[in-house]
């Protein structure tokens, strides 16, 4: 996710729910948006320097986008250009990337390390304005696949459902049940609020450290208060 970018001097912090983020894949492709514009390009990595190749033509939505979005995001198009070398990792989650003019785009980790095939204990929710840990404790977890599906816990009953990624915004489907065991009030009481969403699909925003990710709602889009808290189970 881009967090600033420095153009001449200048430094410009990301607006809120910019959405302007990269991934980086294995197959030497980069995806992602400018705020306003998808794209995808070519990458070449070292430990040094992130090489891009021409951008694929993509279709633009900035008509849709708010003035400081687009505005932001052309000052990302002037610096996501050609050969970029990556000059500082102030920590796990950060990198900056520089180009040969000394502007520099800031990009902070957006999907929690191991995201997909990884076990994620949930061990809060939020409601309105409480947040309070599960009664089945460590037995609430989600398993995020690359393919969309999400399968785990729900405390006491199996699930297995879809779960879709795109920039800082998470969308869960409806889980469904796949074993019909009953537990304890309390942890029949979550596992309900987990089944049975007043939105279907939820989605909320969400922020990532490497080991666990918050997720609440987006009180611009008008959707109730919930919220979830990961953390990973096999560090």
């Amino acid at each position: 996710m881009a967090q600033w970018v420095t153009v001449g001097g200048r430094t410009t912090a990301a607006p809120a729910h910019a959405a302007a983020w990269v991934d980086f894949g294995y197959d030497g492709t980069a995806t992602g948006s400018y705020g306003c514009t998808s794209f995808r390009r070519t990458t070449h990595v070292t430990a040094r320097t992130l090489t891009l190749g021409a951008p694929a033509a993509q279709p633009t939505t900035r008509s849709r986008c708010a003035a400081k979005n687009r505005a932001f995001e052309e000052e990302i198009r002037t610096i996501f250009t050609e050969r970029l070398e990556i000059t500082r990792r102030v920590d796990d989650l950060t990198i900056d990337l520089k180009n040969p003019r000394g502007d520099y785009l800031a990009l902070k980790l957006l999907w929690p390390k191991g995201l997909f095939g990884r076990r994620w204990q949930v061990d809060h929710l939020a409601v309105a304005d409480t947040t309070y840990p599960l009664a089945a404790g460590k037995a609430v977890y989600f398993v995020f696949h690359g393919d969309g599906t999400v399968t785990g816990n729900l405390g006491c009953n199996d699930f297995t459902g879809r779960a879709t990624f795109s920039g800082d915004v998470f969308t869960l489907y409806r889980p469904t049940p796949t074993t019909h065991r009953t537990c304890s009030k309390d942890i029949m009481r979550d596992e309900q609020i987990m089944l049975s969403p007043k939105n279907d699909p939820r989605s909320t925003r969400f922020s990532a450290m490497t080991d666990s990710w918050e997720s609440d709602h987006d009180p611009t889009q008008g959707l109730p208060e919930f919220g979830y808290g990961f953390t990973a189970l096999d560090r």
